[in-house]
């Protein structure tokens, strides 16, 4: 007769070395798991009333996997539902976008997504709820960034808590973009560096790692990368498609849709090692749209006709006016 004692403790040790070994493979989580798909914002929601059915194709297109969804408050629910109904059939999961600079001093409009958040998940089907909230505020972008760093990082971290215990409280992931650079900074009152304290707060985080080349990429990205590794947190990369008022460094714009892939892959390869990297994030929706529309359009033009011999005056086009929103 095989001794009861000795057996449960075979099955304890057996149990615990289980759990190391789940736990020696970095996040487990579904959104860490993601690295072959890509998510992207969609920052005009009533595109959902116009043009759904070219969001959804072009998300199957591209293998969207995630999709950032902003909430205007003066959209009707309905249509919400209906998108996320047809994205869930998809495989598409939609996360609440919002966010602003001013939220850093303001809890009041985080407060009131939350509630509207509560409102819509208690009356929508499964196949119609948020799968999490994705948060992107940029107190940089203030003036207070400059004249009064400390008391603006005070607040914010302060609303942070705020949001994150809000989203607890629903039940939703939460996650946020951070640029590159807040390894170079502190929050006040904490050990570390302000991306370590913004990874270890919240569920996942995306780096808006805005260069156009992969090299350049992978290098700014690395430090996060590294804390999302000690920290046991997934890490999203981020690359802009829009122009830039800074400077074209910072955008595939210029460079267009199948450079972008080329360099997507090779980022890829370069952050492989790292078993926080959960994948690459595209900003946003319209641009990585207009780039891949203007590289098709340009394919199927009729072939130049020959050359007259005459010389023809060059004028250079102005650069576009770049968007108002998110430049960083």
């Amino acid at each position: 007769m095989i001794n009861t004692s000795f057996k449960f403790s075979r099955c304890l040790i057996l149990v615990l070395l289980l759990a190391f070994t789940a736990g020696s493979f970095g996040t487990t989580s579904t959104y860490a798991r993601e690295q072959g798909g890509y998510s992207t914002w969609l920052w005009n929601p009533w595109l959902l009333r116009t043009s759904s059915d070219d969001v959804l194709r072009f998300a199957a297109a591209n293998n969207v996997t995630t999709l950032y969804l902003q909430i205007d408050r003066d959209m009707v629910k309905s249509d919400y539902a209906s998108f996320i109904a047809r994205a869930s059939a998809q495989g598409i999961r939609v996360y609440a976008l919002d966010g602003a600079p001013r939220w850093a001093l303001d809890r009041s409009p985080s407060e009131a997504l939350i509630a509207w958040l509560a409102d819509y998940q208690s009356s929508a089907a499964a196949n119609e709820a948020f799968s999490g909230i994705h948060i992107d505020v940029e107190p940089y972008l203030l003036p207070e960034w400059t004249s009064g760093r400390e008391a603006l990082l005070t607040s914010w971290k302060e609303n942070i808590d705020s949001l994150i215990a809000g989203a607890r409280n629903l039940g939703l992931t939460i996650e946020a973009d951070i640029p590159f650079w807040f390894d170079e900074h502190t929050m006040p009152g904490e050990s570390g560096t302000l991306s370590s304290w913004m990874i270890g707060r919240f569920d996942g985080i995306t780096i808006m790692a805005y260069r156009d080349s992969a090299e350049q990429i992978a290098e700014v990205a690395k430090n996060e990368l590294a804390e999302g590794e000690q920290l046991g947190k997934p890490v999203r990369i981020a690359v802009e498609t829009n122009p830039s008022s800074e400077t074209p460094q910072v955008t595939f714009y210029e460079e267009g849709a199948s450079y972008l892939n080329s360099q997507i892959a090779a980022v890829k390869q370069l952050v492989s090692g790292s078993s926080s990297f959960a994948g690459i994030a595209v900003h946003d929706y319209d641009g990585w749209k207009k780039m891949q529309d203007k590289e098709e359009a340009a394919a199927i033009l009729p072939a130049p006709l020959p050359s007259t011999g005459q010389t023809e005056t060059a004028v250079k086009a102005p650069k576009p006016t770049p968007p108002g929103k998110k430049q960083k």
